[in-house]
């Protein structure tokens, strides 16, 4: 995640003053620029970042140029895509802020100065927004900006357990433990499954997701269908729940569950990659693929019983409660000044990240 110095007082503020803001301007190239703030309206909200989390598979898509919308163009009333350009650079990422109000305008009520507000908005050190987004975005007082940063992230984990139906007794498979993976984990148990197995190839991860009371599996060493076998018994997982982003993972869960078993992505799948055979486990085992998804125009699948609104409330609660377990999961903590630098090391070295601040 990205910091900015903290807010620890009400200050006044010279709107029109510059503000940071960080874009993709191009493949590979990130930029800090400085662009000037509106003015404050008399409904409206001025908050100044404390945490900005990145979002490794949706950000480093972006990044690399690799973003399905770059290179086909989504028409929103059929809902598919097209053939034909798509959107173009520079992309501003990011969506997992949480920030400290520093000044209200003059009708608003329900907000504070000094409060503790979630945002969905890219990473820029200041930020106005109606005073409704920040009251729906209001941080409980006795819960830490290090745990409210987590609030979107557990909604998709918990988007992503309702939708593979996890029962009392199964054997559930998570393929990718990044944040996103270790919090699927937790609510995989708490769904009432006996035995939660977590694949990764990176040290890091594998440490975190057994310190969570998953059994892991190294994808760099080991079958890994063959080792959840081991675990399980000879028919395997009855679920699986894909956070890794890759074809690759994804064959993995295909692999491991048991005939008619469940595979449900929460991640996102970019660009050209190999490693997925659906000639193989797929066709012969009779697995049924489901893509989770909690935005993006998509209602829950037991709607009207659970709406967005629902869903984020209930995945809010458990983090800010402590139910799901987040402290410990960042693990750097970069300046807003340097962002860029952030960037260089979540492509360069990918075995030491897990979570950025």
């Amino acid at each position: 995640m990205v910091s900015t110095e903290p807010v620890t007082q009400a200050r006044s503020v010279d709107f029109g003053a510059g503000c940071r803001r960080l874009l993709f301007t191009e493949p590979g190239r990130v930029e800090v620029i400085e662009e000037r703030l509106p003015g404050l309206g008399p409904g409206e909200v001025y908050a100044r970042t404390v945490l900005s989390g990145v979002s490794h598979g949706t950000e480093m898509a972006w990044l690399r140029g690799e973003a399905a919308a770059l290179h086909r163009t989504w028409d929103a009333e059929r809902r598919v895509y097209l053939d034909g350009a798509g959107r173009d650079f520079p992309v501003a990422p990011g969506y997992e802020t949480v920030a400290a109000v520093a000044e209200i305008g003059s009708e608003v009520t329900d907000v504070r100065v000094g409060d503790l507000v979630y945002l969905d908005r890219p990473h820029a050190d200041g930020h106005i927004v109606a005073s409704g987004t920040a009251r729906a975005g209001l941080v409980p007082p006795d819960v830490a900006a290090e745990r409210a940063v987590f609030w979107p992230l557990a909604r998709v984990a918990l988007g992503g357990v309702h939708d593979a139906a996890i029962q009392v007794g199964e054997t559930v498979v998570v393929t990718g433990l990044g944040t996103v993976g270790l919090l699927v984990a937790q609510l995989a148990r708490r769904a009432g499954a006996t035995k939660v197995i977590g694949v990764d190839r990176h040290p890091l991860r594998l440490e975190a997701g057994a310190s969570l009371g998953a059994h892991v599996v190294d994808a760099a060493t080991s079958d890994v269908a063959a080792e959840v076998r081991r675990i399980t018994g000879p028919a395997g997982a009855d679920a699986a729940i894909e956070a890794s982003g890759s074809y690759r993972g994804l064959h993995e869960a295909i692999r491991s569950c048991a005939v008619g078993g469940r595979v449900a992505t929460v991640a996102s799948y970019h660009g050209d990659q190999p490693g997925l055979r659906l000639g193989e486990e797929y066709h012969r085992n009779r697995i049924t693929l489901i893509s989770s998804m909690t935005v993006n125009g998509c209602v829950h699948r037991q709607y009207p019983l659970w709406t967005l609104d629902r869903l984020n409330r209930t995945a809010r609660d458990m983090v800010s409660s402590g139910a799901l377990c987040v402290d410990g999961l960042i693990t750097h903590r970069v300046p807003f000044r340097s962002a860029v630098d952030a960037y260089a090391l979540i492509l360069d070295t990918p075995r030491t990240r897990s979570r950025w601040c």
